[in-house]
């Protein structure tokens, strides 16, 4: 990214102007023949607090008496910098209305409680697929040696912004169901929406109540699919291996709040292949796999 835009800052911006910002843009979309520019941001010297380790576990159904870091933890601290990408002015498409439709999650080792990192964020270009563009947003953490700690990729969907093709790439998603397997079961309450939104950053209207969700075509709030993400992470954290391995999801279908889920995975020797469902129905809310590294 020699010619990209780079915005270095000295800490975490904050949430709120970027969800002004967002507000405030009625317009976006690519001309023919534009891609999303390169855009990179850089915020040293960031950690994760007890305080902060504390609150997400308790959200996210993590062990509360562990000092482990959950391998999704870091993309709270991430989120901040993604929305200032998002919302920078060299950012062309309109922030309300982008959907996160996979995420890939490696972590090289997990990071100490307190352990300054150097974050970076990455974007630029973009997919043509059947309904709109898709881009992906890179995250990389370092540490104090330059070794790459945790690293991962947000891909994005832009709705109806595209030429109509459908890219191989897009196509590609963890696996489906599986075939045999345990189960888990958990309830999604009506307010895990705001409590997860309290120690994520993520106040997107659309988790936080009916009537802010009905503005933007949801029936009731829907569950951050992050929160999805890391409940599952918890479910089979003693499955998860002990060295460098990858965590992986498609979003499929939201969560309506309040609502009932199902877990069901298989481990094996290649790793874990698992899907969030609907109890007593076809529907499927997420497929991923864990895979070592």
């Amino acid at each position: 990214m020699a010619d990209a835009t780079v915005i270095e800052l000295d800490r975490l911006p904050a949430i709120v102007p970027t969800y002004l910002r967002a507000a405030l843009t009625f317009s976006g979309g690519l001309g023919p023949d534009a891609t999303i520019p390169d855009i990179e941001c850089r915020v040293p010297g960031v950690s994760i607090d007890p305080d902060l380790l504390q609150r997400y576990a308790e959200v996210c159904g993590f062990s509360p008496d562990s000092d482990d870091v959950p391998i999704t933890l870091p993309h709270v601290l991430a989120f901040p910098v993604h929305m200032a990408v998002l919302t920078h002015r060299e950012f062309p498409l309109k922030l309300l209305g982008l959907v996160h439709v996979r995420n890939r999650i490696t972590q090289h080792r997990a990071p100490a409680v307190g352990e300054a990192l150097d974050l970076v964020v990455r974007v630029g270009g973009h997919r043509d697929v059947h309904n709109g563009i898709e881009f992906d947003m890179e995250t990389v953490m370092t540490d104090a040696s330059g070794n790459t700690v945790w690293d991962s990729t947000s891909t994005m969907l832009s709705r109806g912004s595209g030429k109509g093709r459908r890219s191989g790439r897009g196509d590609k998603s963890p696996p489906s169901i599986p075939e045999q397997g345990r189960y888990g079961r958990w309830e999604a309450p009506a307010d895990i929406g705001r409590r997860y939104a309290g120690v994520a950053g993520d106040v997107n209207p659309i988790h936080l109540s009916a009537l802010s969700a009905k503005l933007f075509g949801f029936p009731r709030a829907i569950a951050h699919g992050m929160w999805l993400k890391a409940r599952t992470a918890a479910e089979i954290q003693a499955e998860l291996p002990d060295g460098a391995h990858t965590l992986e999801v498609a979003f499929k279908r939201p969560v309506l709040l309040p609502g009932s889920v199902m877990l069901k995975y298989d481990a094996g020797e290649t790793g874990i292949e698992f899907a969030l469902i609907k109890p007593d129905s076809d529907i499927v809310h997420m497929t991923g796999s864990v895979r070592h590294t």
